[in-house]
């Protein structure tokens, strides 16, 4: 399994197949920055990439969102994260 994945992001990476958005960032749609997701996998597969998000029908986090890269952008959550990472504070 891990070397059919390491094979998979090869093949994403050669054809151009990968978000700029990276595994486990906090993103939010454009349109309704009320709804949160965290980046599963970066990797686009029919013009989306897998989220993840909390659900409060199950009370679960689910990670079985696919949405368009275009339509997401950064939640203010990972700008303030990315931030103190550039000004070293954890």
């Amino acid at each position: 399994m891990v070397t059919f994945n390491r094979v998979t992001k090869f093949v994403a990476k050669l054809f151009g197949m990968i978000s700029d958005f990276k595994n486990g960032e906090y993103v939010c749609l454009k349109h309704d920055k009320t709804k949160k997701f965290y980046v599963v996998s970066n990797i686009i597969v029919e013009g989306k990439i897998q989220l993840g998000y909390f659900s409060d029908n199950t009370h679960r986090i689910e990670e079985d969102a696919y949405i368009e890269p275009s339509k997401l952008e950064y939640s203010v959550e990972e700008v303030y994260r990315r931030h103190n990472e550039l000004k070293g504070v954890f």
